[in-house]
């Protein structure tokens, strides 16, 4: 029998939706920083999918997607709810920053929170409690922020137990791209990580980036989000999944030596063990590093911001699997 869903403030009947804020904290003129949240309560029966973006300040494609997405939803013939959040991290949103610019953290690193933490440790407290444990899956939608551009892709995680992980597969299949990045884990701190932790299948999604809101890419977002509606019976009609997926690990490579960045592999440019893919060079045009492909692969990602830090962020050459 369908139930109400109430998350802060907000009480929605099956068959109806509303949106409103799920408070966090006050600033100090007493102003409420909150995260915005979109409901869709479905009078049929399914599940709970959350959808969320801006876990990153400069990542904005895929929360414009989830808002057209609940704007167009009609509940009385939706299956499930959907628990939508454009905007995850709203002070980072606010600085369009990665990183929350009240105390210098990375949301994507910080669940499950605390508490009684920091701004961005409560944030994922609150956040993983009230609204994540609250779905049945999880999809997280990113991009390469200002930094970089991603090849689209869907990244699924070893994890929990096999029945999980092939729940986590599934649902990585239901996003519709043809590139699945398979990890067993690795960071400590991801939403999604969390999720499944809990028992909830949760995926992270990657298309493009470069701090931009570019329609083709926010339509491919919408693109996702209807396959994986459509996957899960939550809408009527046919999910559109490609006819062959490639399965990769990854690893993102870091300079040494800080400088003018210049990649010369391009996006999903098959490479070869020991290849210079990309250059690091100082202020008098001397390279001082090359970076090489450590295997046999693909490129996954494209750095276009082109000053680098010592230790920074390079690309991705994703390893068939």
């Amino acid at each position: 029998m369908k139930r109400e869903i109430a998350i802060g403030s907000l009480v929605v009947r099956p068959g109806e939706k509303s949106c409103g804020p799920l408070p966090i904290a006050r600033r100090a003129d007493g102003s409420e920083i909150y995260v915005p949240l979109m409901i869709v309560n479905g009078a049929g029966d399914g599940p709970v999918l959350n959808l969320s973006s801006g876990c990153h300040g400069d990542e904005y494609e895929g929360g414009e997607a989830i808002r057209r997405a609940y704007r167009g939803l009609d509940p009385r013939t939706l299956a499930g709810a959907l628990l939508g959040v454009p905007v995850m991290n709203p002070l980072a949103f606010e600085a369009g920053a990665r990183l929350s610019p009240t105390d210098h953290l990375n949301l994507n690193r910080a669940f499950p929170g605390k508490e009684r933490g920091f701004y961005t440790e409560r944030l994922a407290h609150l956040y993983l409690n009230e609204v994540v444990k609250r779905a049945d899956c999880v999809a997280d939608l990113h991009g390469g922020g200002n930094i970089m551009t991603l090849a689209p892709m869907t990244i699924y995680r070893d994890l929990g137990g096999e029945a999980l992980a092939k729940q986590a597969y599934d649902l990585a299949r239901s996003t519709g791209f043809e590139w699945l990045w398979r990890s067993g884990g690795g960071w400590t701190g991801p939403v999604v990580m969390e999720a499944q932790k809990a028992g909830i299948p949760a995926v992270t999604v990657e298309v493009e980036g470069e701090g931009r809101n570019r329609e083709r890419v926010i339509r491919r977002f919408e693109e996702m989000i209807d396959t994986m509606l459509k996957f899960h019976q939550m809408i009527e009609g046919a999910p559109r999944l490609p006819e062959k997926v490639h399965h990769f690990e990854g690893t993102f490579m870091h300079t040494v030596t800080g400088g003018l960045y210049h990649q010369t592999a391009k996006l999903l440019e098959r490479v070869t063990r020991g290849q210079v893919v990309a250059t690091v060079s100082d202020y008098y045009g001397e390279v001082r590093e090359e970076i090489v492909a450590p295997h046999d692969g693909i490129v996954m990602s494209q750095r276009t911001f082109g000053g680098v830090e010592p230790g920074g962020w390079t690309l991705m050459v994703g390893k068939p699997v």
